[in-house]
């Protein structure tokens, strides 16, 4: 019976006159929490999709020096949390951060714009998910791009066109596969997003569970 105390909680708590919050939560916080999650799952499709796709096909297709050591340290971003990489990031390039700081030592005035929006949450996001991506299309791209090359070659076909007509569209469900894994995590992402003070769905049930308790 102990066990059931927090749900009755719950349950309960719908029962209370809350009206005016769920009418404030409508006019005010929905709307921006849906066009920022809508952002950050675009931007991250986006980017991390072209990042790890490009990158696999170049470490799975291309030798150079360095190809091995790249071909591993390229899935290192997996193992730094988002928002341990948001806060090195907004450390960096925020206005007292070294990079800026450097910049006026050396006389240039320029000021680079603020990150802490839902752009600089994105592009953080992108680069710790993206791979996801690269190691799924680096599978498929080893898998199935030699033969598509070997195809291509024998068509009279560039490289690059290869890689558009032959090995990319076999190698889309590896993908999809990845953008999937690199969207969830980033509508389950409430670290880095926090760190740059930008509301999502994640922030927005936190914020609104301390609200009705």
């Amino acid at each position: 019976m102990f066990m059931l105390v927090p749900i009755l909680i719950v349950l309960l708590s719908w029962t209370q006159p809350v009206a005016e919050i769920w009418t404030h939560m409508a006019d005010y916080v929905l709307p921006q929490v849906l066009k920022n999650t809508a952002i950050l799952l675009l931007m991250v499709t986006v980017v991390s999709g072209t990042i790890g796709t490009a990158l696999a096909w170049v470490t799975s297709m291309y030798r150079f020096p360095g190809q091995r050591f790249f071909s591993w340290a390229l899935m290192l971003p997996l193992a730094i949390p988002a928002y341990v990489l948001a806060f090195v990031t907004i450390g960096i390039v925020d206005f007292s951060g070294p990079l800026q700081t450097a910049l006026r030592d050396s006389g240039i005035s320029t000021v680079i714009p603020s990150i802490r929006n839902v752009w600089g949450a994105g592009l953080v996001l992108s680069l710790a998910f993206y791979p996801y991506v690269y190691l799924l299309a680096r599978q498929a791209f080893l898998s199935q791009g030699r033969r598509a090359i070997e195809a291509g070659q024998m068509l009279g076909l560039s490289r690059s066109r290869v890689f558009f007509r032959l090995a990319l569209p076999q190698a889309l469900p590896w993908i999809i596969g990845g953008l999937l894994l690199a969207s969830m995590e980033t509508l389950a992402d409430f670290g880095a997003v926090s760190v740059f003070n930008v509301d999502t769905f994640t922030t927005a049930i936190y914020k609104a569970w301390f609200g009705f308790f």
